[in-house]
């Protein structure tokens, strides 16, 4: 079996998409190129290429000569965020139905709905929840729909991490009565049921966020 080294800016960006996730890197602030290129001991070029990868992601602002900013946050950046997911997540549920074997995407939706219920209260249930929504738009067999989800999830997934706390188990529990509720109306072929669900879904996040937005804001 080959191996496959992996490039000095696949592993910078690595690094500094994790920081980001986890907020060691906060929202709003300046990267540095010349500190990055310290830290990591190598040449502008990786620092620049890891740089361009995470202002494609939308994790990154704006860039200039010295390095790059950190995006903004506020509540209406998340809603705006949570809104354009539902919107993809919604389309991918109606393109899958429509052009995949349905008994294919079940079983994979139930393989990530199960790996959910193993990882409540952990950071891996956002990479299953992810998945979960993520089956519906690889079956869709949309390129571009791909690339939105990927896009835009990185930027919800933060958002979620910081700000849910300790309410992030109900949360989920929620979620996943959800998820199974979808499952079975795709399973139905009742699109309209699913997409229903899907929105139910990305509204309660919104809501909870507010709640939590409202909360954290409150005790600063």
């Amino acid at each position: 079996m080959a191996i496959i080294k992996r490039s000095l800016s696949d592993q910078i960006y690595d690094e500094l998409k994790m920081q980001i996730i986890n907020q060691d890197i906060p929202f709003g602030s300046k990267i540095v190129n010349r500190t990055l290129q310290e830290r990591f001991n190598v040449s502008s070029s990786p620092i620049r290429d890891a740089i361009n990868r995470l202002f494609s992601d939308g994790l990154i602002e704006s860039i200039d000569n010295t390095g790059a900013l950190v995006v903004g946050f506020d509540a209406n950046f998340y809603l705006e965020v949570n809104e354009i997911l539902m919107g993809i997540t919604s389309t991918g549920v109606q393109l899958s139905m429509q052009k995949s074997d349905i008994k294919e995407v079940v079983k994979t939706l139930k393989k990530y709905v199960a790996l959910q219920k193993d990882n409540m209260g952990s950071v891996e249930y956002f990479k299953y929840d992810y998945e979960f929504h993520k089956t519906f738009i690889d079956f869709s067999n949309n390129s571009r729909l791909k690339k939105l989800y990927k896009q835009y999830n990185v930027l919800h997934e933060i958002l979620l991490r910081c700000y849910y706390e300790k309410e992030v188990v109900d949360m989920q529990k929620g979620s996943i009565k959800t998820h199974e509720d979808m499952i079975q109306a795709f399973l139905e072929n009742d699109v309209d049921k699913c997409v229903k669900l899907n929105e139910y879904h990305y509204k309660r996040a919104e809501s909870l966020f507010k709640e939590m937005f409202k909360k954290n804001t409150k005790d600063l």
